[in-house]
Formats: C-alpha cells, sequence, structure tokens
C-alpha cells in the first residue's frame, strides 16, 4: 500500500499539466486536463467491508476500506467518508479513524457536522493514496458513537443506526466519485440487570442476595463504565469480592435533591471488552428504621461520567426490581402455659339433637380489644382449635378452662396472659372437677353394672344416666361422652 501524507489546502495545485478554465472570445469554457501521472481516464474500484454494529457510547469499531486501480498506470485517489444518521444525533456522537501506515498510529480523520433533514457527519482522508497499475491499496479504519468526549458523554440524543457512504476520487481535483458505497451500521449498547432478587426483605433482619449482571454484547469495547445501583437511603449495600469476603460500598448522592443515593458496583471508570459479561454478587441490608412499604432497586450503567459530576453521561438504566420491606416482628412476651381447671360448671347439658360445636373460637365482640382478636387468631394457627378432632382421634387432652370458654355459644375468647373488656385478668373458677375426660376401661374380669331403670326426664335435658346402657365406665354416676369418654353429667358439651 502507498498512502502520501500531504496537508490539504481548500484547492489543490497539482495539476502540472493541466490548465484552469479559460473563457475564450468565442465563449467556450475549457475543462481542466488530467492530471500529468495519468494519461488515461482515471478508473477505481471500491470494497468496504464495514462492520455489523457499533456500540452506543463505546470504542471504535475496525473494518477496511480497498481501493483497486484497474487501469495499467499508478494513480492517485482521495477517498471521502459521510455519515447520516437520527436528527437526534448531537455533536461528538461519532467517529471516524484511519490507521497511518507511516507510523502505524490511529488518527482522526476530520468531520465537520450539518443537520439537513438529517444529522451528517463528513470528511477526507488527509493523505493522498497511490495505488499501484493494476494493485489495489487497503486501508484500516474504525468508526464508533462515543456520543460525546472523555468524561464528557452527552446525556441526551442517540440513534438506532448509521449510514456509512464511501466514495473515491482521482486526486485532479475533479472531486468526481469514481466508484462508492453506502453500508448501514447497526447501534447496540450495553445492558444492566439484576437476576434472582428476593420479593421481601425485613427492616432491621438479614441481608438479601442478587445479582448484578453487566453484559456488553456489542462489537465495541466500553472504557469509563459506571454500574450503578440505585437504593434507598435505609439500604447498606456489600459486593461479593474473589476472595468470598463482602465488601461495603459507598452510598454517592446525586446532585439533584431529593434523589435516591447510588453505589458504584465496580468502581468508577471500570471497563468491559466486547462480548463479555460481568455478574456481580451483591446483598442489600435495611436497617430497623426502615419505612414499611415497597422500596426499588435501580441499575444504570454511565458511560464519560464528568469527573466530579457522578451520574451525569450518557446513561442506560435497565427495569429494576421492587422489594417489599416489612417491619421487623415486635418481641412477645412468653405465654403462660394455663392451669387446668377441676371446677364443674352448673350449666345444664344440651339436648341430644344440638349441633356439633365448631372447630373456629367465637368472633369476638367489635369493641373487644384488637389485641384480643389477634391473640386467637395466633391460638388457633397453634393448634388451639384442633381440639376437637384430637378428641375425635381418641387423645386425652386436658381441656382448660380457656379453651372450654372459647367453645360455649356467646363465649368471648380470652388468651392467657391477656386482659378482658373492663381491664381485669378473667377470674379462675372453683377449683373442684369439673372438666376431666377419662375414657374408661374394664379390666376382663369386670363387667359393666347393669343399667338401672330409666327416670322420667324433662324434654331438652341429659339425665346422668341417659346412654348408660352399655357403658364401660365403672359408675353409672358417670354419662358416657363422645368416643367413650366418662363426663360429669353436669358438664356441657
Amino acid at each position: 500500500m502507498s498512502v502520501t501524507t500531504r496537508t490539504h489546502r481548500s484547492r489543490r495545485t497539482i495539476t502540472a499539466a493541466a490548465t484552469l478554465g479559460v473563457v475564450l472570445a468565442g465563449g467556450t469554457l475549457l475543462l481542466p486536463a488530467p492530471a500529468a501521472f495519468a494519461e488515461s481516464a482515471p478508473q477505481a474500484k471500491l470494497t468496504v467491508q464495514a462492520p455489523a454494529s457499533v456500540g452506543f457510547a463505546g470504542q471504535p469499531v475496525e473494518f477496511t476500506e480497498t481501493i483497486s486501480n484497474p487501469t495499467t498506470e499508478a494513480a492517485g485517489y482521495h477517498l471521502y467518508l459521510d455519515t447520516t444518521s437520527d436528527l437526534g444525533t448531537p455533536r461528538d456522537a461519532i467517529v471516524i479513524d484511519y490507521k497511518d501506515p507511516a507510523d502505524g498510529a490511529w488518527k482522526s480523520v476530520p468531520l465537520e457536522f450539518a443537520i439537513n433533514e438529517a444529522a451528517h457527519y463528513g470528511g477526507m482522508l488527509p493523505s493522498d493514496i497511490t495505488v499501484p497499475a493494476g494493485g489495489s491499496t487497503t486501508l484500516k479504519l474504525r468508526i464508533g458513537a462515543p456520543m460525546g468526549r472523555p468524561h464528557d458523554g452527552a446525556s441526551n440524543g442517540g440513534f438506532q443506526s448509521i449510514d456509512l457512504r464511501s466514495a473515491v476520487s482521482a486526486i485532479d481535483g475533479s472531486h468526481v466519485a469514481l466508484d462508492q458505497s453506502t453500508r448501514t451500521i447497526g447501534v447496540d449498547s450495553i445492558s444492566t440487570s439484576l437476576a434472582h432478587v428476593p420479593a421481601t426483605a425485613v427492616a432491621g433482619g438479614a441481608p438479601i442476595e442478587f445479582d448484578a449482571v453487566l453484559a456488553n454484547p456489542t462489537l465495541s469495547d466500553y472504557i469509563n463504565v459506571g454500574n450503578v445501583l440505585f437504593t434507598d437511603p435505609h439500604a447498606t449495600v456489600q459486593v461479593r469480592k474473589a476472595d468470598g469476603s463482602w465488601s461495603k460500598l459507598a452510598q454517592v448522592l446525586p446532585s439533584e435533591p431529593g434523589t435516591r443515593p447510588g453505589v458504584y458496583l465496580e468502581g468508577r471508570d471500570s471497563s468491559i471488552r466486547t462480548g463479555s459479561t460481568t455478574t456481580t454478587r451483591v446483598r442489600v441490608s435495611f436497617d430497623a428504621t426502615t419505612p414499611a412499604g415497597d422500596t426499588e432497586l435501580s441499575p444504570c450503567v454511565f458511560v464519560n461520567e464528568g469527573e466530579d459530576t457522578p451520574f451525569r453521561g450518557t446513561t442506560n438504566c435497565a427495569r429494576g426490581a421492587t422489594v417489599k420491606v416489612t417491619a421487623a416482628a415486635a418481641t412477645q412476651s412468653p405465654v403462660p402455659t394455663p392451669t387446668p381447671s377441676t371446677t364443674a360448671p352448673t350449666t345444664a347439658a344440651p339436648s341430644a339433637s344440638a349441633p356439633a360445636p365448631s372447630a373456629s373460637a367465637t368472633r369476638p365482640p367489635s369493641d373487644a380489644p384488637a389485641a384480643t382478636a389477634a391473640t386467637a387468631g395466633q391460638l388457633a394457627e397453634t393448634g388451639a382449635g384442633r381440639a376437637p378432632a384430637l378428641l375425635a382421634a381418641g387423645a386425652r387432652p386436658r381441656r382448660s378452662h380457656r379453651s372450654h370458654r372459647s367453645h360455649r355459644p356467646g363465649a368471648r375468647p380470652v388468651g392467657p396472659g391477656l386482659r378482658g373488656p373492663t381491664g381485669r385478668a378473667p377470674a379462675d373458677p372453683p377449683s373442684e372437677s369439673m372438666d376431666r375426660c377419662d375414657r374408661c376401661t374394664p379390666s376382663p374380669s369386670e363387667s359393666p353394672p347393669p343399667a338401672p331403670p330409666a327416670s322420667p326426664t324433662p324434654p331438652g335435658t341429659r339425665s346422668a344416666r341417659s346412654g348408660c346402657a352399655g357403658s364401660t365406665c365403672p359408675s353409672c354416676r358417670r354419662a358416657p361422652g363422645p368416643s367413650g369418654c366418662c363426663r360429669s353429667p353436669t358438664s356441657t358439651w
């Protein structure tokens, strides 16, 4: 490849055998003659291998353009480059570089920015390109969409693609395109996301853990990157290091008032290579003063942030995660164990046709204290409401005064240690045998006593000897209860 570096002036004077247009007396315009080293008409063929895409706010991507000279003489050419993008394209949004063969360094192609129904960047390589006869020359170029300058990223504007137009012309000053090519280059972007975020957290409780994922599917490398997680001011954020330990991150407050703080998951001015993914294990805890309710964990990635202005640069934010923060559970005093009562109630037994009691406790009246209703629910949750089922299975629980009252129609359930509507704890009943259920199992030698003759019983009551026939109880002074249990005849089922 032969490239001659020259400083181009506004109008070239390299036409040794050419003349400027002269207006003769007859008014005829003489066109410039071709360049001295090209006696035949210049020809060229242009082949462009443009990248499929570039990264939005990323580093430039390399590509090549090849100029072929089909003539029998060496020729010199110019290469013009022009881009077209959406009207939202800001200044310093697109760059084109070329690799100087003289020193192998990358240098910028000077581009002019203009807006005319679209945004345009255009310019010419500052070097003449000499191609031997019948040969070709390949130029190494790169194009990018940095969206600003280092640490001065554009915070507004954008575009979906770039149309790159390349044109080759002879160096004779005619500026006539000998060949041209237009390629559409897509614009992709790095992405940030959160994975496996728990739905709930407890204020003052254990931290929640999840993954923060930064992916670069583009063809561009990225530098000056800030991968940020915005959190609640009451939150503490830690990341797991390579050795398995956890490192606490400092909260950074934005310059705008009323906005949430953020933390840099990989530090400021980090980088990520093309086609790579970075996964950071994160855990977040909320202190005990965190208000209950929903809070957002919001990931954003910033490129070319200002050195003194955090969170201001080319920005790409993703949909975050909502975490429901609940208040820490209140410390509860231990629940005393109820003492079984032995005093028999004096209420009459219900009739045999009375419906069976419900397994759930009676709903407290609306004027009962809220703590009473809550305790009743806790008791039902821990099994207090399963006593009838245990009895039906043949178990031998000792029924307390509390559980007995909770199953009486119209009774108000009052848990142990709580106070009733009057502000005083319920009084204990007299300490005599009241409510004990003893299953009677006669020995093989013991026969059940003969049933005494039945005595008239008022309607709606149950006699002490009612249903005593065939009872396994050693004494007919007790009436058989459910599942063969003997009950005091004055007890209420």
